[in-house]
């Protein structure tokens, strides 16, 4: 007995632990109809003398983002201007708690209205059943034309559509048109970050395992949190005073980005993380195919093409990349000589160029690079007519260039739009050309 009351006195007198318990939130509506619903109210419940509660979201947004006091903090969020379906993910945490963050997420679908056409039997009653919600029926009319109003959730892909004729019954899925997104939110709960680190936090749909993200930073060292996905310890560097993370799927073509100002102070030495903790930034081969077409005046215009490869640099966060280039060019004269006959003329060039890409304007998954480039560019003229020897002659010329290319990301893949000023003379004492002058090309990009 004595020794139940000398433990109990132990217990009793050990110094009490703050435990960081993640906020609760309630939403209403838990879901939103876009077009219909103008806003959610979020209720999210925490600890007496819990300090300023803080909210992010991955699109729309919030009349407050910071609710100072009280046992239930209530914030109003306003949901994205789009009428494709789309999950949002809200997140909420205490502000100027230290340890490791507690951040309670919410997904809000955002279910997407639109008018779904359907050809079946004339007169049928058509009913399409989207994610078990079911829209109609409407009945076709003599062509067998349908149009139904439905409402779409995130995620879904395709819908059931029933057509009832009498007995005869049909039962069929169609495919929806409905962009593909994996949103992602970027927080730093602690913020100014301490001089000694903090943490960042990344909330989304889907996968948020490090191995799915690539992070581009500035002014920190970030290394994953072992056995914690999408949670970063964030040490800043020495003279950093402030913080900046970009982070982007590997599969997909959503980011989020995230800032935060450094607590000024003596600064402290940090080591290095190990290379399997060192944050993943842009940098690594990317091959590049373009086709497209060149005008220089009067006969000096064709197709062009171009296939390359470029390296990330590691400075800049791998904004400015080196490239070589292969490329093709052709332009072609075809001149009839009243009482001799036709002639023919063709230039077939091969430049090879070594160039600079330089990311000037990031959007999401648009970026909008600057290019310029400099190299050789063989070439071969070969004339042929209806009344002289015809003849070939090859050359080795110059080539130059500058661009602006527009990328928009699809994963590893990114479609390419260039306008490009080129200047690629031909000259022989029997050829004065131009295979240069103002190209414009569609491409692809691939980035292993």
């Amino acid at each position: 007995m004595r020794a139940v009351l000398l433990l109990s006195l132990a217990v009793l007198t050990l110094p009490r632990v703050a435990v960081a318990v993640a906020p609760e939130v309630r939403a209403e509506p838990a879901r939103v109809v876009l077009g219909r619903d103008v806003g959610v109210r979020l209720e999210v419940r925490v600890p007496a003398g819990a300090g300023p509660v803080r909210a992010a979201a991955s699109s729309g947004s919030f009349a407050q983002p910071v609710v100072e006091s009280g046992p239930v903090r209530v914030f109003q969020w306003t949901p994205p201007e789009v009428r494709y379906p789309l999950a949002a993910i809200l997140v909420f945490w205490e502000e100027g708690r230290s340890g490791t963050p507690e951040v309670a997420v919410v997904r809000v679908p955002l279910l997407g209205r639109t008018t779904l056409p359907i050809t079946t039997d004339p007169g049928a009653e058509v009913v399409i059943e989207i994610a078990e919600a079911q829209f109609g029926p409407v009945k076709a009319d003599r062509r067998g034309k349908a149009k139904v109003p439905v409402e779409v959730p995130p995620g879904v892909k395709d819908a059931r559509v029933l057509a009832t004729r009498g007995a005869l019954k049909t039962d069929r899925r169609v495919p929806l048109e409905v962009p593909p997104h994996k949103p992602l939110v970027a927080v730093f709960p602690q913020e100014p970050l301490p001089r000694s680190g903090g943490w960042l936090v990344v909330a989304g749909e889907g996968s948020v395992e490090a191995s799915a993200l690539q992070l581009t930073v500035e002014g920190a060292r970030v290394a994953p949190e072992p056995g914690a996905p999408g949670r970063y310890r964030v040490s800043p560097l020495q003279d950093a005073e402030s913080v900046s993370v970009e982070v982007k799927r590997r599969d997909a073509a959503d980011s989020a980005r995230a800032q935060a100002s450094v607590i000024p102070g003596e600064p402290v030495e940090v080591p290095a993380p190990t290379v399997a903790q060192a944050a993943p930034v842009r940098r690594g081969l990317a091959v590049h195919l373009l086709a497209g077409g060149f005008f220089a005046g009067g006969a000096n215009r064709g197709p062009s093409a171009a296939l390359g490869v470029s390296y990330a640099l590691p400075v800049w966060n791998g904004r400015l990349a080196a490239e070589l280039e292969v490329g093709l060019r052709r332009a072609a004269l075809e001149a009839r000589i009243e009482g001799y006959g036709t002639l023919h003329s063709r230039v077939l060039a091969g430049p090879v160029l070594a160039s600079a890409r330089m990311a000037v304007l990031e959007r999401s998954a648009f970026t909008l690079y600057g290019r310029t480039g400099l190299g050789v560019m063989p070439f071969q003229h070969v004339v042929s007519s209806d009344f002289q020897p015809g003849f070939d002659e090859s050359r080795l010329g110059l080539m130059a260039f500058l661009s602006a290319q527009g990328a928009y990301r699809f994963g590893r893949v990114s479609g390419l739009v260039e306008l490009r000023a080129e200047y690629g003379p031909a000259h022989t004492s029997r050829l004065d050309a131009q295979l240069g002058g103002v190209g414009a090309t569609l491409g692809v990009r691939y980035e292993p």
